[in-house]
């Protein structure tokens, strides 16, 4: 069975109709997927937004949605976490980076081309080796995660690290000259007609994996 966990920042609005939209398509298509959602930021327990409800509704979709706050057991859990934006993907990758080979923006995972998708995926793991760094300067000078650093502190840092930011530089040039959006703009506090947009873009998405899943 394929796990799929969808976040978006409050999972109020667009993780919820994802979530809900791609189990209306597992049903339908009969596949072996399971399918959760979480927010970056949420809180417990609460309702989706009365918009993305009604929307869902219009689509012939009755989903009884409870917020929940992403986790390290959501992460592990999933087999693969599709994001809304590209911050939340850095978010995700930041705090849990040994899960970076199973992260992705929704767009990425549904529309990117091999060579967009290489490029995205060797930012992710240049992202986590610098994390990986910096938690190994933290833990050589005896650093707390907000504390200041020495100018000790700082020096080892881009000493391990300088390759690392010219190879960034590198790679964000070159995905900036293939020109891919990846982020899903969030509808929060917006009209329907915003929701309903979406919805759309998000159910696009999902088709186009769905698609990719049955070839």
């Amino acid at each position: 069975m394929r796990k799929v966990l969808f976040v978006c920042t409050g999972n109020t609005c667009r993780s919820p109709m994802a979530e809900a939209l791609l189990r209306k398509w597992v049903e339908r298509e009969r596949l072996d997927v399971d399918v959760k959602s979480a927010g970056i930021s949420a809180l417990d327990g609460a309702a989706a937004s009365e918009q993305a409800t009604q929307v869902l509704e219009e689509k012939g979709i009755a989903h009884r949605h409870a917020s929940t706050p992403l986790c390290k057991e959501l992460v592990a859990w999933a087999d693969v976490i599709l994001t809304m934006t590209a911050q939340h993907k850095a978010f995700i990758i930041h705090d849990f980076p040994e899960s970076v080979d199973k992260i992705f923006t929704l767009k990425e995972y549904a529309f990117g081309g091999s060579e967009q998708v290489s490029v995205h995926q060797a930012l992710d793991r240049l992202y986590a080796e610098m994390e990986s760094h910096r938690a190994a300067v933290q833990s050589r000078f005896s650093l707390k995660a907000d504390e200041p650093w020495p100018k000790e502190a700082e020096e080892a840092w881009m000493k391990e690290v300088g390759p690392l930011l010219a190879e960034e530089e590198r790679l964000l040039l070159e995905l900036k000259q293939m020109a891919f959006q990846q982020d899903i703009a969030d509808p929060y506090g917006g009209s329907v007609e915003e929701y309903r947009a979406c919805a759309g873009e998000i159910e696009a998405a999902i088709e186009a994996i769905v698609t990719k899943w049955r070839e």
